[in-house]
C-alpha cells in the first residue's frame, strides 16, 4: 500500500532543543590533537599544525647534516617528513626553512606552499583581500573562518540565500558569479579576485581550465567535496579546513571548527558502532528530481549515493547500512540503478528508509523545477509536505519511509555531520535520543557568525512521511 504522510519532523519533535552558544576552542596548547598529517610545507614533524616543534626539528636536522652525524640524521628522518620539512619548497632543507616555519606559526609568512585537494603542489601569496567562493561549502567555510568582509563574490546558489549568510550591507555588495559550471570568464576576471575557491575539480569547467582562464588569481580546490570522516587522517575535508586556516590567517578558528566536527563525528560514530550490524536499518540515498523515478513515475531509474559521498557518510554515522553495500555497488560513482533493483520481491535488498536529496538552486545557475523550496532562507514547509507526499505516491512504494532532506546537508561545510544527527533520530530513534540535531545545527549557525537565527523557529530542512 502507499505510504501515508504526516506533518514535518519539526526538529523539536525529534528532540527538545534550544539555541546553543558555543565557545570556540583556543589554540592554547591544551587543544586535543587532531589525527591528521597536515599537508603544508613546514609540517616537519607530521602532525596537525605548524609550530615551534617543526622549526626545532628542522634545525636539529640541519645541524646533524652539518656534523655528518649519521646516527642523528637517521633518528630525525625516522620522525620527520623530509618533503614537508622543506618549508619554502626549494629542494633543500636549511635554516631558511626554519625561518619560514616560524613565520607560518606566528602569522607573518608572506607565502605558503601546500598540497591542494587533488594532491597538486600549490603556492600562494598570503596577501589576500578579495575572495570568490563557489557553492555552499566554500561560502560557509569562509564565514566560519571569519572572512565575510573579504568575500566579494559567490555563485547563484549561495547568492539566493544571501539574506541568511550576510548582513544587510554585505547583501548590497556581494557579486553573483551565477553559473560557475560554465563561467562567464570576462565577468569573473572583472571581479579582480585574489583567490577563487572552487566547488569540485571535475565540474563542467574543470580545475585546469579555471586556473588558465581566470588571470592573476589563485584558483584553489581544497578538497571539501569528499569528507571521508570515517578515516580522518585521510580526509580531504579536514585537511581542507585546516589548510584554509593558514591560507586565510584564521588558524585558531579552523582548528576549533575541526575539533567541533570531529567531536560530533566521534559521538555519532560511537552510537552507530553500538548498534549490531544485524539491527542496522537499510537506507537508500537518492534524489527528488524530474529526471528520476521519485518525481516522475515514467522514469525507471534513480541515482544512489555511495558511502564516500557526504550523504553516504551520514548513513554510516547514523547507524544505517547503505543499500549500495547490499547491492554490491558501493564502489561505483553515484550509480544510476533500475527501479526494480530495489523495489522487487527480494527481501534481501529492501530499503527501510529512503532519503531524497534536494537541490533547488543548482551549481549551474539554474532552478530545478518542481523541487520544493527549502533551507535556511525558507520558513514555510508547505512545498516540502506536498513533494514528500508526491514522492511517496509512486506505485512501487510500500512500507518504505520517505524523507526529504535539504541540499544544504550535502553541500554545506559539515561533511554530513548534521545530516547524520537528524538521520539517526529518524532511523534509530532510541539509540540516538541523546543526540540533539537542532542544538548541533544551531552551533553550526553560530560558527558561521550568524546571530538571531534559531533552527527551532526558522528554516526548512527535513520532512518525512509516515509508513
Amino acid at each position: 500500500m502507499n505510504a501515508k504522510f504526516g506533518a514535518v519532523i519539526a526538529i523539536a519533535i525529534l528532540v527538545a532543543a534550544g539555541a546553543a552558544a558555543y565557545i570556540i576552542l583556543k589554540n592554547d596548547g591544551d587543544a586535543k590533537p587532531i589525527d591528521v598529517n597536515l599537508e603544508i610545507f613546514g609540517n616537519a614533524d607530521k602532525d596537525w599544525k605548524i609550530d615551534e616543534n617543526d622549526a626545532k626539528l628542522v634545525e636539529d636536522y640541519v645541524k646533524a647534516v652539518s656534523d655528518a652525524d649519521q646516527d642523528k640524521i637517521s633518528d630525525i628522518e625516522s620522525r620527520m617528513s623530509t618533503r614537508f620539512a622543506d618549508a619554502n619548497n626549494d629542494g633543500k632543507i636549511d635554516g631558511k626553512d626554519a625561518e619560514q616555519i616560524r613565520a607560518i606559526a606566528n602569522g607573518t609568512a608572506k607565502h605558503l606552499w601546500f598540497l591542494d585537494g587533488i594532491q597538486q603542489e600549490r603556492d600562494i601569496d598570503l596577501d589576500i583581500d578579495r575572495i570568490g567562493a563557489e557553492y555552499f561549502t566554500n561560502t560557509e567555510m569562509m564565514l566560519i573562518l571569519g572572512q565575510s568582509d573579504k568575500l566579494v563574490a559567490v555563485d547563484n546558489a549561495p547568492y539566493m540565500c544571501r539574506e541568511f549568510y550576510f548582513n544587510a550591507e554585505k547583501q548590497k555588495s556581494i557579486a553573483n558569479m551565477v553559473n560557475m559550471s560554465v563561467p562567464d570568464y570576462d565577468f569573473v576576471n572583472g571581479l579582480d579576485l585574489d583567490v577563487l575557491l572552487i566547488f569540485a575539480p571535475l565540474t563542467a569547467a574543470k580545475y585546469e581550465e579555471k586556473r588558465e582562464k581566470i588571470v592573476d588569481c589563485d584558483v584553489l580546490y581544497l578538497g571539501l567535496y569528499v569528507p571521508d570522516l570515517t578515516n580522518t587522517s585521510k580526509s580531504n575535508f579536514i585537511q581542507g579546513i585546516l589548510k584554509a586556516g593558514y591560507i586565510f590567517g584564521s588558524v585558531e578558528r579552523a582548528e576549533g571548527y575541526t575539533q567541533w566536527v570531529l567531536e560530533n563525528r566521534d559521538r555519532l560514530m560511537e552510537t552507530a558502532n553500538s548498534i549490531s550490524d544485524s539491527d542496522k536499518p537499510v537506507v537508500a540515498m537518492s534524489n527528488y528530481t524530474s529526471t528520476q523515478y521519485f518525481m516522475d513515475e515514467t522514469k525507471k531509474t534513480f541515482t544512489l549515493y555511495r558511502t564516500e559521498d557526504p550523504l553516504g557518510q551520514a548513513v554510516s554515522l547514523a547507524g544505517g547500512v547503505n543499500i549500495l553495500k547490499v547491492l554490491g555497488k558501493d564502489g561505483a560513482s553515484n550509480p544510476s540503478v533500475q527501479v526494480d533493483a530495489i523495489f522487487n520481491d527480494d527481501p534481501n535488498v529492501h530499503a527501510d528508509f529512503i532519503f531524497l536529496h534536494l537541490v533547488k538552486y543548482t551549481y549551474g545557475g539554474t532552478i530545478n523545477k518542481g523541487v520544493p523550496d527549502h533551507g535556511y532562507a525558507v520558513d514555510d514547509h508547505t512545498e516540502m509536505k506536498a513533494a514528500c507526499a508526491d514522492a511517496g505516491s509512486r506505485t512501487l512504494i510500500a512500507d518504505e519511509i520517505i524523507t526529504l532532506i535539504a541540499g544544504d546537508f550535502r553541500n554545506g561545510c559539515t561533511g554530513g555531520i548534521l545530516l547524520a544527527a537528524y538521520m539517526g533520530n529518524i532511523i534509530n530513534p532510541d539509540e540516538y535520543s541523546g543526540i540533539d540535531p537542532v542544538k548541533m545545527h544551531n552551533e553550526y549557525v553560530k560558527w558561521m557568525g550568524i546571530e538571531n537565527y534559531d533552527v527551532n523557529e526558522k528554516g526548512v530542512f527535513v520532512y518525512t512521511g509516515q509508513a
